[in-house]
């Protein structure tokens, strides 16, 4: 039997190389395979070894539902021997010590405000919000045939410092702002 962050993970991989989920598992949310990408995605990120802090922050800017599956998924979970650890957060100064900041549709209001207390700082910036790469983001979800993929700008990532593995560039829809020598590590 799997558990729900097992069946979340195998969604995510299945949707990522366009393979349909188990005909057993349980219609996961957007917000569900979402939270899975979050995790996922902290495994594909470089940050300047200078930050030093003993956990991976996760913060998340929009619906309490986020932080509740996304806390479940990454519970035990290390990356680079860093403890992961989830948080809300409600202004831009609650952003110190953020590693990845998803800003959520229910945020939008403050994304502009978020965006820049992240500006030129080691963050990796995700949202679901529409146009969120025109602002200055990283990684934008979109559904495309009613699966959640997602879009790279890594002119934003190089300005912030952090860099993207080609494995996770491989499994975007699109990827804007590369170098002719490539954009990942």
């Amino acid at each position: 039997m799997f558990s729900v962050t097992q069946l979340i993970l195998l969604f995510v991989i299945g949707a990522s190389l366009s393979h349909p989920a188990p005909a057993q598992a349980p219609k996961l949310s957007q917000e569900d395979v979402q939270a899975a990408y979050l995790y996922n995605f902290a495994k594909f990120v470089r940050w300047p070894a200078a930050n030093g802090r003993p956990t991976l922050d996760i913060c998340i800017a929009g619906r309490e539902l986020y932080v509740d599956t996304l806390t479940k998924i990454v519970a035990g979970e290390r990356i680079d021997s860093r403890p992961l650890a989830v948080r809300p957060i409600q202004r831009p100064e609650d952003e110190t010590n953020c590693d990845i900041l998803f800003i959520g549709a229910f945020a939008k209001e403050r994304m502009d405000s978020l965006l820049a207390a992240s500006a030129g700082r080691p963050v990796l910036t995700v949202s679901d919000i529409p146009g969120f790469l025109d602002h200055g983001g990283m990684i934008q979800f979109v559904v495309q045939d009613s699966r959640v993929r997602f879009l790279v700008d890594l002119r934003p990532v190089a300005r912030n410092g952090v860099s993207l593995s080609s494995e996770l560039l491989k499994v975007a829809v699109a990827v804007s702002g590369r170098s002719s020598g490539g954009g990942g590590q």
